[in-house]
């Protein structure tokens, strides 16, 4: 009888283990280098993971009064991610929405049940010097 106890706690606790799991997700992981931006020289470096697999993921800076300025595609590799940058130069001074998301079939429309990450970016930075 104890044997049986202990394999039916045994069994409920895998089995919550395994459910528990299999619902968990996470987001993507978007690093931005820098995390503002200049008016010259413009470099933004994008570190990325997490997205569909070898997908396409849609990226685009909206302004602060929600036009979209500008935007493209990377592609991902085995892990949902790229290591790229893009030249940036021609945005002019505000407060941007960046937002990532996946776009398998490069419609511009995030894919059903996609992943979406949205970052503030700032032109020029507002950054405090000492």
């Amino acid at each position: 009888m104890l044997i049986v106890s202990l394999c039916f706690i045994t069994s409920f606790f895998i089995f919550f283990y395994v459910d528990y799991t299999l619902t968990y997700s996470t987001s993507p992981i978007v690093k931005i280098s820098p995390e503002c931006g200049t008016l010259k020289d413009h470099r933004i470096n994008m570190t990325v993971n997490g997205f569909n697999k070898n997908g396409n993921v849609y990226w685009e800076f909206i302004t602060s009064k929600g036009i979209m300025d500008y935007y493209g595609y990377f592609d991902t590799n085995a892990t949902g991610g790229f290591n790229d940058y893009t030249i940036a130069d021609g945005l002019l001074p505000d407060m941007y929405t960046l937002r990532f998301f996946d776009d398998k079939n490069n419609d511009y429309i995030k894919d059903p049940n996609g992943a979406e990450v949205i970052l503030d970016y700032e032109i020029p930075c507002n950054s405090v010097l000492f």
